[in-house]
């Protein structure tokens, strides 16, 4: 029942600023879509063909005063149904913005932070020459991909801007929301709300030229999820008389650096992303990295061919053997590696201002370095989609 009514919601809001689009000028309604092909073989499973509207982002944009204006950010995923159990609907952003010069930006409310160069434009796909866009950006894929272990996907409140110094920009941003720590469960109380007194506190300093532009970026926060995975396994009370509460609110760095640049016709685009956990008992592992790069080649104001790799490095740690001792239980850990390794290769073609024809061949290899979590698979993606300008 709440889904309907998220829905019907929806479609007054929609037919509401169709409306108040005739009465107000500066009522902008716009949006970006994807949707495509694709066709994937595996070492180990069978092939598979499928057509899929990849995302949907419907925005509202008003300006409100000379130094005011908002904005809402609709996304919707993986050819979404309630009635179905497929993909997702989200409010991506809802926020106020104060802009009082080129230096100093303020904006209020939900919004996606920024951090390296892809995370707020990743919903722009005309834009983008990706189909499958680098593994941590690539929406459609967080129903089983961690992808805001990379990356911050919320802040609520953020202030940037820019200094121009000669023939270069000096580019800041900094801001604060929720901890990770956020609760989905409506019988322990108010969903949506950080249980927690923590905060996320993050930024990017960068500069930019006319061809373009690097930075660094970082945030700091602390999670639960060692405590959580701890005590969902009833696990705690084995690590060496360490109480539950060692493992709550752990610190967590994410540290990000960005490059992107346009020689002639030649363009590079590479980003990298750590992430670190300080969780508490040396025994634990669990740090992440990712980096890609794409080097592509404008052969028209039209045509873009690109080529390009993409790697995911994740830490994890298993329970292999818990024994009865003399003193009690004894727990043994075994830590490894998970990697996913990517060559990419593809080509965006623009139809005209509002509409990209894509095709993207990528070649993913999963693989783990112990035998107690056993992969080794490759496989190969063969995709086409069309990107929509609305």
């Amino acid at each position: 029942m709440r889904r309907h009514n998220l829905l019907n919601g929806l479609f007054i809001i929609f037919l509401g600023s169709g409306l108040l689009a005739q009465a107000e000028d500066d009522l902008r309604v716009f949006g970006y879509f994807q949707t495509g092909f694709q066709h994937v073989s595996s070492d180990v499973s069978k092939d598979e063909n499928t057509f899929n509207l990849q995302q949907l982002n419907l925005f509202f944009q008003k300006n409100i005063s000379t130094h005011w204006s908002a904005f809402v950010n609709f996304e919707i995923l993986n050819n979404y149904s309630s009635s179905r159990h497929w993909g997702a609907l989200n409010l991506e952003e809802a926020w106020v913005k104060y802009r009082y010069n080129k230096s100093f930006t303020l904006k209020l409310g939900l919004s996606v932070p920024t951090f390296n160069y892809l995370n707020e434009i990743k919903n722009r796909t005309p834009l983008l020459p990706y189909i499958i866009r680098p593994l941590i950006y690539e929406t459609s894929f967080g129903e089983f991909l961690a992808l805001e272990e990379f990356v911050p996907a919320r802040a609520f409140a953020q202030v940037y801007g820019f200094w121009p110094i000669g023939g270069i920009k000096l580019d800041y941003a900094l801001y604060l929301g929720n901890s990770p720590n956020i609760n989905n469960n409506s019988e322990k109380g108010q969903t949506g709300v950080d249980t927690t007194a923590t905060f996320l506190v993050g930024g990017r300093v960068g500069i930019r030229l006319a061809d373009g532009q690097a930075g660094v970026s970082a945030t700091y926060d602390r999670t639960n999820m060692f405590q959580d995975a701890l005590g969902h396994q009833d696990l705690s009370i084995l690590l060496e008389g360490r109480s539950p509460r060692d493992f709550e609110e752990r610190p967590r760095f994410r540290l990000g650096v960005d490059l992107s640049y346009l020689w002639n016709k030649f363009y590079l685009e590479s980003e990298y992303v750590s992430v670190v956990y300080d969780d508490g008992w040396d025994q634990l592992e669990a740090d992440r990295r990712f980096y890609y790069f794409t080097l592509g080649y404008h052969f028209s104001d039209k045509l873009f061919l690109y080529g390009g790799y993409w790697e995911t490095q994740e830490e994890y740690t298993i329970v292999e053997d818990i024994t009865a001792g003399i003193f009690g239980d004894d727990i043994k850990f075994t830590n490894g590696e998970f990697y996913v390794q990517v060559p990419v290769a593809g080509l965006a073609y623009r139809l005209n201002d509002r509409i990209t024809l894509k095709a993207q061949f990528a070649r993913p290899r999963l693989k783990s370095n112990t035998s107690l979590f056993l992969i080794n698979d490759t496989e190969n993606f063969h995709s086409l989609a069309v990107s929509v300008f609305l």
